[in-house]
């Protein structure tokens, strides 16, 4: 494949915006934090936005908001649902570019996974069957010259923290059988962790970036809030997509 420019992403994560603007979680105000990053975004070139899951906590009137946050933006957003979202809220957008499920830039194939089928009440989620199935149908129909990029909220490989690995993708082994048999795979974004996290499994890339909400300490047993200064305020990530089929990322955090 000939050296093209690169493809440029952003990643934003773990909003989990409240019903209205001025409630808090964890003692900050979300949607605020949120928005401290739409300003830094805005004016930034892009050829995508990924809202990688938990967009609301159980919030039916935030979509609504969300919708009209994104639409101001120079270029397309693309969302999917976490563990803390309304699939059925969600719903109400099919067929509008937010919900796409598959997109295409350049040799780059974006495939946009639901990972929040058979909640266990805790935080885990799976992709469920049907999932599967439209996962390795996108898959079997790309070029042996095209790159895929799998874009879904929990994640699918430990990340040393015993709390978050028990409620990661439940059903990771099953993705993984999948996924391991297309070497057109390069890379994988998810969100759920609150935390930066550039992994290798094989030849296969895996990231993930801080929350826009409050973010979790690393490697711990139980869940304990951020609170060291320069990890504590929300973050974004950019990628760039090389032609080669590497990916590079950068995490911009901004102050608390």
């Amino acid at each position: 494949m000939a050296d093209t420019a690169p493809i440029l992403l952003l990643q934003v994560s773990d909003m989990h915006l409240q019903q209205e603007p001025d409630m808090l979680l964890k003692g900050v105000n979300v949607e605020q934090r949120f928005q401290q990053v739409l300003v830094e975004i805005e004016s930034q070139s892009a050829d995508a936005l990924l809202l990688t899951g938990d967009l609301t906590h159980h919030a039916p009137r935030a979509y609504e908001r969300l919708v009209s946050y994104v639409d101001c933006l120079p270029y397309p957003a693309y969302w999917i649902p976490g563990n803390h979202d309304l699939p059925e809220e969600m719903a109400r957008f099919t067929g509008t570019e937010l919900a796409q499920r598959v997109k295409t830039f350049g040799g780059w194939k974006l495939i946009f996974l639901d990972s929040s089928s058979n909640p266990d009440g805790k935080g885990s989620g799976s992709l469920s069957e049907t999932e599967l199935s439209f996962l390795k149908a996108e898959l079997s129909q790309t070029a042996a010259d095209q790159h895929v990029l799998l874009v879904l909220h929990h994640h699918p490989v430990p990340v040393q923290s015993r709390w978050q690995d028990e409620i990661c993708l439940a059903n990771a082994e099953q993705f993984w059988q999948i996924v391991d048999l297309y070497p057109q795979v390069k890379g994988v974004i998810f969100g759920h962790v609150h935390q930066s996290w550039e992994l290798q499994r094989g030849d296969i890339q895996l990231f993930s970036v801080p929350a826009t909400a409050a973010q979790f300490k690393a490697q711990t047993d139980s869940s304990e809030v951020e609170n060291d200064p320069k990890l504590a305020g929300p973050a974004y990530g950019r990628y760039q997509l090389h032609s080669c089929g590497k990916i590079s990322q950068q995490v911009i955090r901004l102050p608390a």
